[in-house]
């Protein structure tokens, strides 16, 4: 038998401190052990620390963005890791940006917030 969500360890990157609350608490809701990081180098140090299910990863961040953390984690440090596009920015050269560097999905923000959520435990649940 798999894992059950409550297992799972999930990363979230990001530097907005809204969608930061919103996703703690949707996390907290479905039970998840979570960690957030504020940016790319923060989230790569916190995978060279640790063993997380899957990262969900914000693309625009300072001190450095979602492609570069990506490239560094898949290069680095783990290769195995889901990792997951989380941004506002669904343009196609955005998403193949995303592919090329190993993430292995994309959920647009500002989607509905049931369409968002599904998304997000459907990825979860994969990892």
């Amino acid at each position: 038998m798999g894992q059950t969500l409550k297992d799972k360890r999930v990363l979230f990157v990001e530097d907005d401190g809204a969608n930061q609350y919103y996703m703690q608490l949707m996390l907290e809701n479905i039970g998840c052990s979570f960690e957030l990081a504020y940016n790319g180098q923060e989230a790569v140090d916190k995978v060279r620390a640790g063993k997380f299910n899957i990262i969900f990863m914000d693309l625009r961040m300072p001190v450095m963005d979602g492609l570069t953390a990506t490239r560094i984690i898949r290069q680095d440090i783990d290769r195995t890791v889901l990792i997951v596009a989380v941004t506002a920015h669904v343009l196609a050269d955005v998403k193949e940006k995303c592919f090329l560097v190993g993430m292995n999905g994309f959920i647009a923000k500002g989607e509905d917030v049931e369409v968002f959520e599904k998304e997000i435990i459907s990825w979860i649940e994969k990892s």
